[in-house]
């Protein structure tokens, strides 16, 4: 198939190649992720609580729906502020 690809668009089988072994697009975070909170955003959406805490995605809308937070659009995001102030009075998130 890459052999039809590359002869529609023009594209030698070097650069065919060289495409399969380049990242395209931004690097996104995995999953797997657990960096602090410090290297995230000032607001964080559900994905970054899934990510720094190791949640699943229900658990990361109940954390940010039992703190204080702002809606954007359809868009859920609590201050980084917030979840480490939870955790540095509580010692755990709700």
């Amino acid at each position: 198939m890459r052999r039809n690809v590359s002869a529609w668009h023009g594209i030698s089988k070097e650069e065919v190649r060289e495409m399969d072994r380049k990242p395209t697009g931004p690097t996104e975070r995995s999953l797997s992720d657990t960096s602090p909170l410090c290297d995230r955003p000032e607001w964080l959406g559900p994905r970054d609580i899934q990510e720094v805490f190791g949640v699943g995605r229900t658990k990361s809308y109940q954390l940010i729906n039992a703190l204080p937070h702002i809606r954007v659009g359809g868009l859920l995001r609590v201050n980084r502020r917030t979840v480490q102030k939870e955790l540095l009075d509580k010692g755990r998130l709700p």
